[in-house]
């Protein structure tokens, strides 16, 4: 039985509810000082006792979700960031870094206009009650940085309603809530001989952006780790992308991509690496309201046969 050591707490700050005050900068790199400032709110929640912090953010006036999702890794001892918007259901290149004297720098690549900028997120001013993040771009290597959006939060003391747009999917709403699961395990997961072995552990199931994100925690306690699951839901191609996250690398995973047919069974697919080779990984979803059932299979022949190496059986308890 593994007992688990906190290893971080640097956002549980944001546990909670706030009202958010933005100002965003309406045109970047002009020398602009026009800006525009908005209302939203936002919901927060930490996973694997800290390491993970997400957050949802609600944009009323826009008709719009926006999410960060933070993952510490365990070894480097840095913060990872995620930004998805409802607009794109893109998981946005990553900014990275850490926390000193109580504020907080993350930097990380992107694309603006077809050049390569820097982005950085900043957070600073953190009490009880209130925090201050900014966002800043820079297109001189980091020589000079021009902010671009900043919130300030307050915190509020009850969760704040949700944005009132058309409902994108209800394909993950079955597994919202908890659960009790029977894993069964290959070991190894590909190769002979080989054996099977069980495993006992929980889950607890989140969505967010009413359907379109679902994220899970397990609790594994014999295996040495805890996973997460995040699934988004793009809804132009009506298909999910499903990222693992293992707690001790504190990383999204290569996703899985699929859906669910007209039989219910959900089917995600996608490439990967086991101990250096390449391969092809395959996840199948049986859905139920109090029984569900998921399945993950490895191929090394481009998926014309599957090996199944984990099955998971889910029981609800609440």
């Amino acid at each position: 039985m593994t007992t688990w050591t906190k290893e971080t707490g640097d956002f549980d700050f944001l546990d909670g509810h706030f009202d958010v005050r933005h100002r965003t900068l309406n045109k970047v790199f002009v020398g602009s000082d026009d800006w525009q400032e908005y209302d939203g709110t936002c919901s927060a929640r930490t996973h694997f006792d800290g390491a993970i912090s997400i957050d949802e953010m609600q944009f009323p006036t826009k008709g719009s979700y926006g999410m960060s999702v933070r993952l510490f890794d365990p070894v480097e001892k840095q913060w990872t960031i995620y930004w998805i918007s409802s607009t794109s259901m893109e998981v946005q290149p990553p900014v990275k870094g850490g926390w000193k004297d109580g504020s907080c720098w993350l930097v990380g690549e992107e694309v603006l206009d077809g050049k390569p900028i820097l982005v950085s997120y900043s957070w600073s001013d953190i009490t009880d009650t209130t925090a201050h993040w900014e966002q800043s771009f820079s297109d001189d290597g980091g020589e000079t940085w021009e902010v671009n959006w900043t919130m300030d939060f307050t915190r509020r003391d009850t969760e704040p309603p949700q944005v009132d747009i058309p409902k994108p999917t209800s394909d993950f709403d079955f597994l919202v809530g908890e659960w009790d699961m029977a894993n069964e395990r290959r070991k190894p997961a590909l190769g002979e001989p080989a054996e099977w072995y069980e495993v006992p552990s929980k889950m607890k199931v989140y969505s967010y952006f009413d359907g379109a994100i679902s994220f899970d925690e397990g609790w594994f306690p014999t295996e040495g780790f805890r996973g997460a699951t995040l699934r988004l839901f793009h809804p132009e191609t009506k298909t999910w992308s499903i990222h693992w996250i293992n707690s001790l690398r504190g990383r999204l995973e290569t996703p899985v991509i699929g859906s669910f047919g007209a039989d219910g069974l959900g089917v995600f697919e996608g490439p990967d690496e086991w101990e250096g080779q390449p391969i092809d990984v395959r996840f199948l979803w049986t859905p139920g309201a109090d029984q569900a059932a998921w399945e993950q299979s490895f191929s090394t022949d481009g998926g014309q046969t599957w090996l199944p190496n984990w099955k998971m059986t889910h029981t609800r308890t609440a």
